[in-house]
């Protein structure tokens, strides 16, 4: 039984299938322009942990559209890690790189992010109960 209403229901999906896209396409910015001068093998690393949270963000996207209740969860604890992971490397030395990596407009933007989907994963994960 649904404990939302049905549009508040359908409106939070919604909310989670923009704010999802528009994470994915953040990161396939990131993904496209990643370098860390002097560390080639992290800039590969890195550059594809980009895409591939991107391709990640696009099926929460389709998760959300289509009301998959069984993957909020997944998607919640998705979005949790991605938000540590932000965090862990712009305050302690970043894997492959060694030093903590700056703050820009990209993480200011994915933090913001990562915070209302993992809010609206949270709530859909409560209230869409089928």
């Amino acid at each position: 039984m649904q404990r939302g209403t049905p549009i508040a229901v359908t409106a939070t999906r919604w909310i989670g299938l923009l704010g999802a896209s528009l994470w994915a396409g953040v990161h396939l910015v990131v993904a496209a322009h990643a370098t860390f001068p002097g560390y080639p093998t992290a800039t590969e690393i890195y550059s594809i942990f980009f895409g591939f949270t991107s391709a990640l963000a696009i099926v929460t996207s389709v998760v959300f559209l289509l009301a998959i209740r069984g993957l909020y969860l997944p998607t919640l604890i998705f979005y949790i890690i991605d938000f540590a992971l932000l965090t862990e490397t712009r305050t302690a030395p970043a894997l492959f790189i060694g030093k903590v990596l700056p703050v820009n407009i990209y993480v200011e933007i994915s933090w913001v992010l990562d915070v209302l989907l993992i809010i609206v994963s949270a709530l859909l994960w409560k209230i869409d109960r089928a």
